[in-house]
């Protein structure tokens, strides 16, 4: 009796010790404080196409590849392997595994060391949250926040968390981090040998990491396997075949594509990823076409790029900077949006009002020649004047004087506002009034945003539709930017716009493509342009450089079309290919055909040059020695200015080939006197006479 009575006295001094270490346990759970993890608030952000696919990412504040994570986008597999490897009980403990820790001491003190780990998922978290200097201190600790975290989160939850912050080597934290870094893959598509390898770097993540260690990295991962396979979690044969397979590691950190368009939409968008509607194929191959083009340009020229989807506005293709990492090209600027003088570009629009305001007609017949409009007096980019032509042939040569001529009847204002009503102004430097006709060879600003925007109504029938950059990017008509007579006319004459040098005619190539396009080149070479669309997109491209300096002898013909043409080759074709339809303006068998008032354009006073008719070369009295044999016929250079072409020469009495450049050829072949005389399209002659020896 006496036993048992001293038993019962144990028994019951034992359970007042559980109870109190229990209520002591509890107290302490109770007021020890959660870490909060501040460090963790802010993921970095991925830049996704419009597939889903990612393109890119911008780092967290603090400076880490850091992805908040989805259990249901996880291969189920890791899952599985994970908590087997660290966490067996896992599902059953409530932060603290006791049996584990048994285990673990009894382990230690028969080894004389520490062979294996007690630390649960939830304790590792709370040391994520919180890290330590390690210690029993430091254990106890952990052991008590870990047990009150369990009270306060689901076990999905601490899992969601511990896969979203452990540490995978370097600034990679996070199993999606690592996995599309390490991988190129989300990590749902993981096999069984790279889900081995990220269950086992974060026990060491720096000395196991495999871009710098990878035989470290893959001994790891095959002791993860054998370890698994042993206990039956994983199948062996499959874990022998595991263990064959190399590491191989994509890269450190995520690609750079659609840098610009990252750093534009993450400014409206505080957290989350960065959806855009850009295509990642043509994304990529638009980047290193940039690239390519900029190869043996001078280190100052840059480059951007924009494409735009006609049906509905959507920007699929950006290139903010040819080199976004170039300090000397500064290409952290984002040049799409960067006001720049358009040069010939805006001509176009010019032609477009003056048709729909039925000024002329494509078909108007206008004398290319020299022009004084109130003291301004433009020159062709070539220096030469073609003569009668028409409006078609004006706008498909880009002469200088008939827009100029137009946008003075059109009205500069009115021009002006035509942009302002979608929301868009054009940049002046003075107020409209101020304005002057220089606006329409490019003395005003546009960005190349704004220049492929606008083209966009061509291939649309006139009509405008709003940018749309993201999803959540409402489809929205601003209604029309020229009427769809207007802009299909023009649509059909930039069809027949000459492709660039080297370059066939994609529609003599595939037989249904019909890229209409124009160029432009600003004052000092500062800008170079090519803008051109088909039915399905506009594609825009400017480069240039970043300062506004000169970039000598490029010309948008030479420099921007040819990289416009390379992007149009990576889309797809139309199915009926064209860039409009002809236009419902008509195609006329002759000008004549036309009312009066549209057959012929631009025969007011205003419009004549002052400069009267004049021999440049061989000038009066002038001696000309050649060396030649006798009998040989000497071609002598012939100059006129002033006047209206197209110019003919009489030279001894015997008439040329009419001429309207100004600059002809006479074939001599006597001596002495030799007298010449020229004729402009007025009527008006000059006369010279020189000798010849």
């Amino acid at each position: 009796m006496t036993i048992a009575r001293h038993a019962a006295r144990l028994l019951a001094h034992g359970a007042l010790a559980f109870l109190t270490l229990a209520c002591a346990l509890e107290l302490a759970v109770r007021h020890v404080d959660l870490p909060e993890p501040v460090r963790l608030a802010n993921d970095a952000r991925l830049v996704l196409a419009e597939d889903g696919g990612v393109l890119g990412g911008h780092l967290s504040p603090d400076a880490k590849w850091r992805f908040g994570t989805d259990l249901g986008t996880i291969d189920s597999a890791y899952l599985d392997m994970l908590i087997a490897y660290e966490d067996r009980n896992f599902r059953s403990h409530r932060g603290v595994d006791v049996a584990a820790a048994l285990r673990a001491a009894g382990q230690a003190i028969r080894h004389g060391r520490i062979v294996s780990g007690a630390s649960t998922l939830t304790m590792q978290l709370v040391r994520l949250y919180d890290p330590r200097p390690r210690g029993l201190q430091a254990k106890a600790l952990e052991a008590l926040r870990a047990v009150k975290l369990e009270r306060y989160l689901s076990k999905d939850e601490i899992l969601r968390a511990y896969l979203t912050a452990a540490p995978f080597g370097g600034n990679i934290e996070g199993v999606r981090a690592a996995s599309l870094i390490y991988l190129g893959k989300e990590p749902a598509e993981l096999s069984l040998a790279e889900a081995a390898l990220l269950v086992a770097l974060p026990q060491a993540p720096e000395t196991r990491r495999p871009d710098r260690a990878p035989e470290t990295a893959q001994a790891a991962r095959d002791r993860v396997l054998a370890n698994l396979a042993a206990r039956g979690v994983i199948d062996g044969r499959e874990a022998k075949r595991a263990a064959k397979r190399q590491v191989a590691i994509r890269g450190t950190a995520l690609p750079r594509h659609a840098f610009h368009m990252g750093h534009r939409q993450k400014a409206h968008r505080s957290s989350g990823a960065i959806e855009t509607l850009l295509d990642a194929r043509l994304q990529r191959k638009a980047e290193e076409i940039a690239a390519r083009a900029l190869g043996g340009r001078d280190p100052g020229v840059n480059i951007s790029i924009m494409v735009v989807r006609n049906e509905d506005g959507a920007v699929i293709g950006y290139v903010g900077s040819g080199a976004p990492g170039s300090h000397a090209r500064d290409g952290y600027v984002d040049l799409v949006r960067a006001v720049r003088s358009p040069g010939s570009a805006l001509k176009p629009f010019i032609y477009a009002m003056a048709f729909e305001q039925l000024i002329v007609h494509p078909d108007t017949i206008v004398a290319d020649r020299p022009i004084d409009l109130a003291g301004y007096r433009p020159d062709n980019a070539d220096g030469v004047f073609s003569g009668d032509i028409s409006m078609r042939q004006a706008l498909i040569l880009s002469k200088n004087t008939v827009p100029v001529m137009l946008l003075d009847a059109v009205g500069i204002p009115a021009f002006l506002s035509r942009f302002r009503t979608v929301g868009k102004p054009l940049a002046m430097g003075a107020s409209d009034a101020e304005a002057g006709l220089a606006v329409a060879l490019g003395g005003i600003g546009v960005s190349p945003e704004q220049l492929t925007w606008f083209y966009s109504a061509f291939a649309n029938e006139g009509e405008l539709k709003e940018l749309r950059f993201a999803p959540q990017d409402r489809r929205r008509s601003l209604g029309n930017l020229f009427s769809p007579a207007a802009a299909n006319a023009v649509a059909d004459i930039l069809a027949d716009v000459p492709p660039p040098a080297g370059r066939a005619r994609l529609a003599a190539l595939d037989g249904t493509r019909r890229v209409a396009f124009k160029t432009g080149t600003s004052y000092g070479f500062r800008d170079a342009w090519a803008v051109g669309f088909d039915k399905l997109h506009t594609v825009g491209v400017w480069i240039g450089r970043p300062d506004g300096a000169p970039h000598l002898g490029a010309y948008g013909v030479s420099a921007a079309a040819p990289v416009m043409m390379q992007i149009f080759d990576a889309l797809p074709v139309p199915k009926k290919g064209a860039a409009a339809g002809r236009h419902p303006l008509g195609a006329l068998a002759s000008p004549r055909a036309l009312p009066e008032r549209l057959r012929r354009f631009g025969s007011t006073p205003g419009y004549v040059t002052s400069e009267p008719l004049e021999i440049l070369y061989p000038r009066e009295g002038a001696q000309i020695a050649a060396q030649r044999s006798e009998g040989e016929t000497f071609s002598l250079p012939l100059k006129v200015a002033g006047g209206r072409p197209p110019y003919r020469w009489t030279v001894l009495g015997e008439e040329l080939a009419p001429e309207p450049t100004g600059e002809q050829w006479a074939a001599i072949s006597g001596r002495g006197q030799i007298d010449i005389a020229v004729t402009d399209a007025d009527g008006k002659v000059d006369k010279t006479t020189f000798w010849f020896e």
